[in-house]
């Protein structure tokens, strides 16, 4: 038999609806292998022995209901997908199976009978989804315990919600409870710093001496970022004993690596997030097109949101797989002509310089190259332009100047100048980090990765990168790159 033949395992005593049921079946999968058992015994046979993606189950049978069926299956297959399809179920009955497990629920009529194919196709997908999420959380656990770098949840009030194997070791190895109060000095000093992140993605760093509860002293580093989680506030937190980098030669090795694990963790994370988001756009996409008609404004308005919020959620996943590449990759560096370079990231952003009004302008020597990687010097300009023509004061047109100089006889630096709000000098080296935005998402769109982005990509060609501004007097970012002559 085909593997990829779908094979659905159905619970009728009645030969006729079970007829039925088959021919329905096969109108949707021509192929499908129907496993039917006739009594108590085969069931938990068929439980233990076959394979089966799907059951499908009547409500009133002579050796048992619906409803334990359906505990049945999910104890022993909590991921098999249960769909009830009787003409005797009530409404009372439904809600027990919904809360035992079941995955829908179909009446069994003639009109209905269309509906059963529906229910299977829409609950496979529905599992698929819900195995990918799985996968995926257990390879984010299994990524997390193996990481050497702690990592750490804490709620708002400085209470642990989940902490990864490296964390629990290093926690156990100072006074006190994990989760009571005073008595644990590396929660104790964690805690004291939580009134500092006063909104989602302020972050603050420390590394700092603590006796451990061996009389030892360690030198613990720790990072902390306040996030949104399912629409509630959380610390998250890396910890790392860096005791050993500190009093060794070794120090540089082992922060490249513990930085690589992360730089592979993000990837990592962030590819897998991708699948079950794409299936996520699919279903609000379909919960448009099937039942926009009988939503009210509110409702619709609801699903607006959700499309953008998804839209962001892609943007921001996209930069982390892209920031993580740029870490990762060797980039081949050849002389780039710098003007097709800029001409390639201005057409990249047409549509945004045309909304916009934007008047820009490039001055550079058409005989001028660098030695750089093409589509990373491009990206890194496409970024630079785009914040250039986005963070502009309200009613201003934006103005942009693109222009070149050289510095010595191996280096060039570009200009990047614009109009905007400018950036005050206190804030100018954090915002080329990851996740750093100095102003609400709602007035200046982002995913807070634009700038980082431009820095590990110029960096990873051998270059630096800068910028002079001021608050209300616009920006002045450089790039500065190796020439080949």
């Amino acid at each position: 038999m085909s593997s990829s033949t779908l094979r659905i395992l159905l619970l009728d005593d009645n030969p006729h609806d079970r007829e039925l049921t088959r021919r329905e079946l096969r109108k949707e999968f021509p192929d499908v292998h129907v496993i039917e058992p006739l009594d108590d015994a085969q069931f938990r046979q068929a439980l233990q022995t076959e394979e089966f993606e799907l059951v499908v189950t009547d409500y009133n049978l002579k050796w048992s209901n619906g409803v334990d069926i359906v505990r049945a299956v999910k104890s022993a297959r909590s991921q098999c997908p249960v769909i009830m399809f009787t003409a005797t179920g009530t409404q009372e009955i439904a809600v027990s199976a919904m809360k035992a497990g079941l995955d829908d629920y179909v009446i069994k009529s003639a009109k209905h009978y269309v509906r059963l194919a529906v229910a299977v196709r829409s609950s496979l997908d529905r599992a698929e989804v819900r195995l990918r999420a799985l996968r995926s959380e257990t390879r984010l656990q299994t990524l997390l315990d193996r990481l050497n770098v702690g990592v750490l949840r804490l709620t708002i009030e400085g209470e642990v919600v989940d902490a990864n194997r490296a964390c629990k070791t290093l926690l156990d190895r100072f006074h006190g409870e994990t989760n009571q109060g005073a008595g644990h000095a590396l929660l104790d000093m964690l805690r004291e710093l939580l009134p500092q992140l006063k909104s989602s993605n302020d972050a603050v760093e420390r590394e700092v001496e603590l006796i451990a509860r061996d009389g030892q002293s360690l030198c613990v580093y720790v990072s902390l970022l306040r996030v949104r989680v399912n629409g509630h506030d959380a610390i998250d937190v890396l910890v790392e004993n860096v005791t050993k980098m500190r009093r060794t030669a070794e120090h540089t090795e082992e922060l490249e690596q513990s930085n690589r694990s992360l730089e592979a963790f993000a990837f990592t994370v962030s590819h897998d997030l991708r699948a079950p988001l794409r299936n996520l756009q699919g279903y609000v996409a379909a919960l448009g097109d099937d039942c926009a008609p009988g939503l009210n404004e509110v409702g619709r308005g609801y699903l607006r949101s959700i499309e953008e919020i998804i839209a962001n959620m892609d943007g921001m996943i996209a930069d982390i797989l892209e920031f993580s590449r740029l870490a990762r990759v060797e980039l081949a560096t050849k002389e780039i002509v710098l003007n097709a370079a800029v001409d390639e990231a201005v057409m990249h952003l047409k549509n945004l310089l045309e909304e916009t009004k934007a008047q820009l302008e490039v001055s550079v020597d058409p005989r001028m190259t660098v030695l750089g990687h093409q589509p990373t010097l491009v990206q890194v300009l496409t970024n630079l332009l785009s914040n250039a023509v986005k963070f502009i004061g309200e009613g201003v047109q934006p103005v942009v100047r693109v222009r070149a100089e050289r510095r010595n006889a191996t280096r060039l630096r570009v200009w990047v100048e614009d109009n905007g709000i400018g950036i005050d000098p206190a804030h100018q080296q954090r915002i080329f980090e990851v996740f750093q935005r100095l102003h609400g998402e709602e007035k200046y769109p982002g995913t807070g990765i634009g700038l980082a982005l431009v820095k590990k990509g110029v960096e990873r060609m051998g270059g630096q990168v800068g910028l002079e501004s001021a608050l209300g007097s616009g920006s002045r970012f450089w790039i500065e790159l190796k020439t080949s002559h």
